[in-house]
């Protein structure tokens, strides 16, 4: 499917706006992230993102929304000095979203807006997508919040009691991951955002078998055994340096995956959701997932109790290299977890699913 189908584009001065070809806006939403929106699409059109990177924009769109997707925020300037974000996007605010739109943030990267929203000087819905550590004191400010997991709708309960919560796990766009034979080759981890790779290093090695790492950066401090082969992350005897297209990393190494590995380190604040991306790809994929009973997403998802996975402690090498050689050494129970994890994709973790409750929610606003 092409991911322009039903979607009218118009390059326009405040970033790229996209409306439905056929039929009357229905509602305008101002889509904002701690990325441009512009690129995102960009690279959503020429195949290196998929889709559901736009968190269910282009989804509501084809449902009747306009959308407006602004320049980097960070690209502003006074006086040599960056402007506050979310104040360069007030022009938008006044000439285009008016005082009955939608300002949503797929992080929680406002502030000022909520304080001139506090104070009367914007009038539209501003909604933020709970994600990590969010939100923060000013969540009691914003007219809704979308926590992606129950730990994080208990958060922002706590910090914002009287705002209207809702828990919409994310999902992955399908039309992205065709079924796929199950034919495992080497554990996978692509990542890294909180991720353990001491763990993971001291478990590829007592495992011994193959091990893939795919970092969009450099990892310091970590010896990798030479059964382990990290790709795009820096310098090594046995590094290959390169970078990858989505396309590349979906054929070349999430199909050959006998598990996606999600290792994260301990965190003390037990609603982050970092490490939800990689568990959407991994279940629209169709591969089976170990991961560490850490953040948020346990919350969400139990992999064991689903079938889909299993779950190891965090900082325990051993118990993960126990992990990896009881998948390793029953294919067919992989297979099986492998099949559970595609059908938990196609129920729920899709992002069709997600933009119906999430326009269902934005109605709810008022």
């Amino acid at each position: 499917m092409s991911v322009t189908r039903g979607i009218n584009e118009t390059d326009d001065p405040r970033g790229i706006i996209l409306s439905p070809i056929a039929g009357r806006t229905r509602q305008r939403v101002l889509y904002v992230d701690n990325y441009g929106g512009r690129a995102v699409w960009q690279k959503i059109k020429a195949g290196d993102l998929p889709p559901h990177h736009l968190r269910g924009c282009l989804e509501l769109v084809r449902m009747g929304y306009e959308v407006v997707l602004p320049e980097p925020v960070t690209d502003f300037y006074f006086w040599r000095r960056p402007l506050p974000h979310d104040l360069v996007l007030l022009p938008i605010i006044r000439d285009w979203l008016g005082s009955d739109g939608i300002v949503f943030c797929g992080h929680n990267v406002l502030y000022w807006l909520l304080i001139l929203k506090k104070i009367g000087i914007i009038k539209c819905h501003v909604v933020s997508h709970l994600w990590a550590r969010e939100p923060l004191n000013l969540a009691r400010w914003h007219s809704g919040i979308v926590a992606l997991t129950p730990a994080g709708a208990q958060q922002a309960k706590l910090l914002a009691p009287r705002v209207n919560t809702v828990t919409l796990g994310w999902g992955a766009t399908l039309d992205v991951y065709p079924r796929m034979p199950y034919r495992p080759e080497t554990f996978f981890s692509c990542g890294i955002a909180l991720r353990d790779f001491r763990t993971l290093s001291a478990a590829a090695t007592v495992w011994g078998g193959p091990v893939t790492v795919v970092v969009p950066g450099e990892i310091d401090g970590v010896s990798w055994s030479p059964n382990v082969t990290v790709i795009n992350s820096g310098q090594g005897w046995n590094f290959e340096s390169k970078r990858l297209s989505y396309h590349e990393l979906l054929n070349a190494y999430y199909r050959r995956s006998i598990a996606s590995l999600l290792i994260l380190r301990e965190d003390p604040e037990e609603y982050t959701a970092v490490g939800f991306t990689e568990l959407l790809e991994v279940l629209a994929m169709g591969r089976p997932l170990i991961m560490t009973r850490t953040g948020a997403l346990p919350t969400q998802i139990d992999v064991e109790r689903e079938g889909c996975g299993l779950f190891v402690p965090p900082g325990d090498p051993d118990a993960l290299a126990i992990a990896m050689r009881r998948l390793a050494d029953d294919p067919e129970g992989s297979a099986r977890m492998a099949r559970r994890s595609r059908e938990l994709a196609e129920s729920y973790y899709n992002i069709n699913r997600y933009a119906r409750e999430l326009d269902t929610f934005f109605l709810s606003l008022g």
